[in-house]
């Protein structure tokens, strides 16, 4: 104990005499764990519980050691090398690193090993444990903060074609990383939910494999908000205030087969995610859409490469846009997509139809940017934009581009 105090208080000198910075202070006070997947759990907690087992090991080894980080109000939970079989949901409190070493896996269980309770749907939700199992606790942006999930080498979180599974659910939560991990094998779920949230980077990881979804809509990373009229977010702790995401970047990932890497498929009306940035990435080989924009504004789609959305069939689109205000997409290359970008009016059905019908705004500055997007071997040379809802052929404008 004595050691620990020592050590913040050289931290906080340092920090006065301008020798370390504030985030390093910060850290210099909270603990670092490290696991295998041999290891026990903290203290050997949970591990007398009758569903204890060979399925549910590996749950309560991750929840043992984050239920001790959130007493500790944050730090870092180092994960060696090996396999890891996840059957229940972990939940992720605020000032937390999950950091992965060369040789992880985080495998998706399916399997209990009790009748006491059966294999969860997701992964990790973003909310601190103590609090996951109370009803509207977060509302706005002010939940969970600063959690890091951070791969090193060749890291892999492999949903194992879990029905409906979501290997990242957050909301409500600000400052969160996500970086360098290779999400694997999805079906009809998400890779990463992500609603109501602010300052969000996801960066230089690989999207790849799903099985298609009924609608052949569910995106890799999807942008929603905590509304009960879509029915899109269930997490009871959430506030359902119908927040939007703002200040996203998705940048220098590898998305492919998948139904779509990345979008919105229900809004809230008046409801926008600002400032969402989809730069640098690889998109090959979706089956619908690449990336579905929906109720975004002063979004910046920009030099991302997408090959091969349902083999370049007609109809289909590289970016459908939808509810924009001042989209700023330029400098894409499409290849082998029927047609490059559409703008159109939208509604919601089913779910959430009973919001008004969305509608673009562009400036002359929007349109002039979509002229500097690249067509390569596309059913259509030019951007489609529709303005009357349900009106494809009057009310169309048509935006040349670049051929190659």
């Amino acid at each position: 104990m004595r050691k620990k105090v020592r050590l913040f208080c050289i931290a906080v000198m340092l920090l006065i005499s301008g020798g370390l910075p504030m985030h390093s202070a910060v850290a210099a006070s909270k603990p670092t764990y490290t696991i295998s997947p041999a290891s026990k759990t903290y203290k050997n907690k949970m591990m007398n519980f009758s569903t204890y087992n060979t399925h549910t090991k590996h749950y309560y080894l991750l929840r043992s050691y984050l239920e001790q980080l959130e007493k500790k109000g944050g730090g870092t939970l180092v994960l060696k090398k090996g396999t890891y079989t996840i059957s229940n949901t972990l939940y992720v409190p605020s000032n937390v690193t999950i950091k992965m070493k060369d040789g992880v896996k985080l495998v998706k269980g399916n399997k209990t090993g009790t009748s006491q309770f059966v294999a969860a749907k997701s992964m990790f939700q973003l909310i601190r444990p103590s609090k996951s199992s109370k009803k509207g606790v977060y509302g706005k942006h002010n939940g969970e903060k600063n959690i890091s999930f951070i791969g090193e080498g060749n890291v892999t979180i492999d949903m194992n074609y879990i029905k409906d599974g979501i290997a990242i659910i957050m909301g409500h939560n600000k400052n969160v990383n996500v970086e360098n991990i290779q999400f694997r094998n999805m079906y009809s779920g998400h890779f990463i939910e992500m609603d109501a949230s602010d300052h969000v980077m996801v960066r230089k990881n690989t999207f790849m494999d799903s099985k298609a979804s009924q609608n052949v809509n569910k995106e890799a990373i999807n942008l929603d908000t905590p509304d009960k009229s879509t029915q899109g977010w269930s997490q009871t702790w959430s506030k359902f205030d119908k927040t939007a995401n703002k200040n996203v970047t998705i940048e220098h990932n590898t998305f492919k087969n998948l139904d779509r890497a990345v979008g919105t498929h229900k809004y809230s009306e008046a409801k926008y995610h600002d400032k969402v940035v989809i730069q640098n990435n690889k998109i090959e080989k979706t089956r619908s859409d690449a990336i579905r924009v929906m109720n975004w504004s002063n979004a910046q789609i920009r030099n991302n490469t997408i090959k091969n959305v349902e083999n370049g069939k007609e109809d289909t689109r590289g970016i459908l846009v939808s509810g924009a205000i001042n989209p700023t997409i330029k400098n894409n290359t499409f290849q082998k997509v029927g047609r490059t970008v559409q703008l159109m009016a939208w509604k919601n059905s089913g779910p959430g139809s009973e919001y008004r019908v969305t509608y673009n705004e562009l400036n002359q500055q929007n349109k002039l940017d979509l002229t500097n997007n690249v067509a390569k071997d596309t059913a259509e040379m030019f951007i489609r934009i529709n303005y009357q809802y349900n009106e494809f052929l009057l009310s169309t404008e048509r935006i040349f581009l670049v051929t190659k």
